[in-house]
């Protein structure tokens, strides 16, 4: 899975979830700063992302994300080491 497509379904899960307009994050938006959304909010969306995406995502991790980019990237990486371990 591309960057791109990693960043378009975290703006989908967004837009879901937080009732955030995609058009208005990009990989610099701050969940809490610029969104304003909750514990429950980024809670919930992890564990939608873990399903979307296959990949998990340890809670101490999770609390690290604090940006939109932070969350593509991690994901990006996680794929890319399980599609090593199939290899």
């Amino acid at each position: 899975m591309k960057r791109a497509e990693i960043l378009a379904e975290v703006k989908a899960m967004l837009a879901e979830f937080g009732e955030v307009d995609p058009e208005l994050v990009d990989e610099q938006t701050a969940f809490v700063a610029d969104l304003g959304l909750d514990s429950l909010v980024l809670v919930r969306m992890t564990v939608v992302a873990e399903e979307r995406f296959g990949v998990r995502i340890p809670d101490e991790a999770a609390w690290e994300l604090h940006t939109v980019g932070a969350v593509v990237t991690y994901v990006e990486d996680a794929l890319a080491a399980a599609d090593r371990r199939r290899r």
